[in-house]
């Protein structure tokens, strides 16, 4: 039997990571340390900080049992030369990383003998950068370049070379639920089956190609909707990016944001927007829908939808593309 591994992860804990953490400890392999994101200054025992602590702690309690792996919560201003001894001290082979959105030094890459391993949720080169699932549902390109590619960690952004790749079939993205529940199995084989065929010196990865490629960043602000979009294009807007982008629809100039649809009304009327007793009525470029107002319970409700359903049962079986294999 092979040696196990041993890893630091930097990642926030939910239903979306946790079945990772634990397929790689029933594989046998270590977690040494989970790094997940502290709180402010001067809000360390808050409510909302308490309440992601809950969080947190049950989503591993769910998927892990008892087997609670040490977690470090990393604040702003982020030093590493403070956190650097602490990973050093985990004495793990290598480090993976999921949705930190800062670049990690070198230094630190530099204290794991295998360096690190980024998941990045978009098929790279395509869609580098901070928020590639919300850019490829808005681009509509969710289809071509929607999954989850496994690479080096460098120097730059989502620039290492590639290592392995698992696409999203096209009924993954009906909604938040099944592209969370996707991304969930898609990240467990990943960093459990694939990693350690790189460890091990089975896996070189494939440097990414030159060239002009989409960077995925979204803006603050509302995102306007309307005439210009089909009204399958908001609906799936409001499912699956809609709790975190404001996907709004301008009523007398001032933007109101969009929960999930509730029924098509029949073609585009041509009358304005309009907002009454929790529901919007607009114009879409091929019909005249009603949504739900954002609003706490819409919130709530979308929250819901958007957790994986089908915890607890055995992973499926997925298309995983390799680069770089040696015999």
């Amino acid at each position: 039997m092979e040696n196990p591994l041993s890893a630091v992860f930097i990642t926030e804990i939910s239903s979306v990571t946790a079945p990772m953490l634990a397929r790689w400890a029933n594989n046998g392999h270590r977690v040494a340390a989970v790094v997940v994101p502290g709180p402010l200054a001067g809000k360390r025992f808050s409510f909302s900080v308490l309440r992601r602590r809950l969080r947190r702690r049950f989503a591993l309690r769910s998927h892990l049992g008892h087997a609670m792996p040490p977690l470090i919560e990393f604040s702003p201003p982020h030093d590493w030369d403070a956190l650097g001894p602490r990973l050093s001290a985990a004495r793990a082979d290598l480090l993976i990383c999921f949705g930190y959105g800062k670049l990690i030094p070198q230094t630190v890459l530099e204290l794991f003998p295998k360096g690190g391993l980024n998941l990045h949720p978009a098929l790279l080169p395509h869609y580098r950068g901070p928020h590639p699932m919300h850019r490829l549902i808005i681009d509509q390109m969710h289809e071509a370049h929607g999954g989850v590619t496994l690479h080096k960690m460098t120097s730059g952004f989502d620039a290492g070379d590639i290592l392995a790749q698992v696409s999203f079939a096209a009924e993954d993205w009906r909604s938040a639920a099944t592209v969370n529940q996707a991304l969930a199995n898609a990240m467990a084989v990943l960093a459990t089956d694939v990693a350690p065929e790189f460890c091990r010196g089975r896996l070189a990865g494939m440097p990414q190609p030159d060239g002009a490629y989409v960077w995925a960043r979204i803006e603050r602000g509302p995102f306007i909707v309307g005439k210009q979009f089909s009204s399958e294009h908001v609906a799936r807007l409001c499912r699956i990016v809609g709790s975190s982008v404001p996907v709004s629809v301008l009523i007398n100039g001032r933007p109101v944001r969009l929960a999930q649809p509730i029924r098509r009304l029949g073609p585009p009327s041509g009358e304005a927007a309009k907002c009454r007793r929790g529901l919007v009525e607009f114009d879409c470029a091929d019909a005249r829908v009603v949504h739900l107002v954002y609003n706490k319970l819409s919130r709530l409700f979308l929250r819901w939808q958007s957790k994986p359903r089908h915890r607890g049962r055995e992973q499926p079986s997925l298309d995983i593309r390799r680069f770089g294999a040696k015999d």
